[in-house]
């Protein structure tokens, strides 16, 4: 039992800081110029193609970025994350949340 605890908080601590970028970046998506809606469906889109570490690392990309007059041109300067992975990511889940609806 006290060997699963240390393994448990770990855990814990993990899905937290992947909660905080999904609630990170989904803010941020706001504050660039997206409506409450596609920025919540891009973090949820975001949240199931990157790992914890990929999304942190696009949270702390959008801490720089400026507002944006579309969503198209927030999708735009979003995929310019220097992370291709990211980026596709990114390019995709603008596809599903933004141009679908």
């Amino acid at each position: 039992m006290k060997k699963t605890l240390p393994i448990l908080g770990a855990f814990i601590i993990l899905s937290a800081c992947a909660t905080a970028s999904k609630f990170t970046i989904e803010n941020r998506l706001q504050e660039l110029g997206l409506s409450s809606k596609n920025a919540s469906c891009m973090a949820k889109e975001l949240d199931e193609r990157l790992d914890d570490q990929e999304l942190s690392e696009f949270a702390q990309f959008t801490v720089d970025l400026t507002r944006s007059n579309s969503s198209l041109g927030v999708i735009d300067t979003l995929s310019g994350v220097d992370n291709p992975k990211i980026a596709r990511a990114v390019a995709v889940s603008g596809l599903a949340c933004v141009i679908a609806r």
